[in-house]
């Protein structure tokens, strides 16, 4: 529609002005009416072909030079602001550059029979502007349709990066679950299959593991709830103090002395001064509590459970060692909570060995080494 409006708009001035000047029975008359409706017909094309629309109204263009009141000029620049637009640049600028060149040597080398200096310049100059004007309104185009684009792969890039952050957050949520959920069932498991076992005998020390058994699943619940109210926090109006601190190294004496009594011979060997780092306390934490859950559930016949704690300025070292049967877990298939701890282990710079000792037993060692721009605060 905007293209049949264009050529309608030219032809129907030129058209005009051609029955007002010549009479309707010369050459002129007939020159300038296809002319006219020739150029018109171009620019109907001047989007979809137009190198085409151009090189028809440039064709017709030096015909009717000779004429009175010939708009020729006129629909070759807007074809040519067309080509510089819709087209390219280079085309653009070679269509210009042929076009002023065969209007300039028609002038001097025919001169008056075809155009004369004064119309070639004139046209040439309206050529000029249209070439100009298609050049800014083609950069503009360009520069908006690219801020465009950049726009776009910025929302895409922000989807990828909350997609990513959101996987990241699944992992350690589910990590979370995982050492809370493996760790406080296993040993409540441990500790009724115990009380089952010795009820018949020694009805109270059957009673004081059920009464263990218990104090785990709360113990877990809070857990839950701690792990729960860090994710709520900033969207339930709950101030950030209730929430409660995470397990560290200062709870570890509790966590061997539960398993111990789960009758697991575990035995804690520390030494040096523990970071304050809340965060890679609660790593070391969980590291021995998987440890010793797999233990419990996988080391038959442990006569030895030996959880280690070297904190030095140079390197931290957390190892759980058993001398238990452990079963062969088949190559590729490491366990969630393996798969877990050397996450954790990883966000903190360290590295986490996790295989069977020579013999029997089983252990696991992480290390952790001060990342650079960190400190470990003592």
């Amino acid at each position: 529609m905007t293209d049949l409006l264009i050529a309608a708009l030219y032809a129907g001035p030129a058209l005009a002005a051609t029955a007002i000047v010549h009479e309707t029975n010369g050459l002129g008359f007939v020159l300038q009416l296809l002319a006219g409706v020739i150029s018109g017909t171009a620019l109907l094309f001047r989007r979809r072909a137009p190198m085409l629309s151009f090189a028809g109204t440039a064709g017709i263009m030096p015909i009717t030079f000779p004429a009175p009141a010939s708009f020729a000029a006129v629909a070759t620049a807007m074809a040519l602001y067309a080509v510089a637009v819709y087209r390219s640049t280079r085309h653009a600028a070679f269509a210009l550059l042929g076009t002023s060149g065969v209007l300039l040597l028609a002038a001097v080398l025919l001169p008056g029979s075809i155009v004369d200096p004064g119309e070639a310049g004139q046209a040439i100059a309206v050529l000029v502007i249209a070439a100009l004007i298609g050049f800014n309104v083609r950069s503009r185009r360009s520069y908006v349709a690219a801020l465009v684009d950049r726009a776009d792969r910025l929302v895409r890039e922000r989807q990828h990066l909350a997609s990513i952050a959101a996987a990241a957050e699944r992992n350690a949520i589910a990590r979370e679950m995982h050492d809370i959920v493996s760790h406080g069932l296993a040993v409540m498991i441990s500790l009724a299959h115990g009380s089952a076992e010795i009820a018949p005998s020694d009805p109270a020390r059957a009673a004081a593991a059920m009464r263990q058994v218990a104090e785990t699943g709360r113990t877990a619940v809070a857990d839950m709830r701690r792990m729960l109210g860090v994710l709520n926090v900033g969207t339930t109006g709950e101030p950030p103090g209730t929430v409660a601190p995470a397990p560290g190294v200062g709870d570890v004496p509790a966590l061997v002395e539960l398993f111990r009594s789960t009758g697991l011979p575990v035995a804690l060997r520390s030494a040096g001064v523990p970071p304050t780092d809340p965060g890679i306390q609660l790593a070391i934490y969980r590291v021995v509590q998987e440890g010793l859950t797999n233990a419990l559930k996988y080391a038959r016949e442990a006569s030895a459970v030996v959880v280690g704690l070297q904190f030095s300025a140079d390197e931290i070292t957390v190892s759980v060692t058993d001398d238990g049967q452990h079963e062969v877990i088949p190559a590729g298939h490491p366990g969630r909570g393996l798969v877990g701890m050397r996450e954790r282990v990883a966000l903190y710079g360290g590295t986490m060995q996790a295989g069977p000792m020579a013999g029997r037993g089983w252990s696991v060692t992480a290390r952790f080494v001060p990342q650079e721009g960190a400190s470990w605060n003592r």
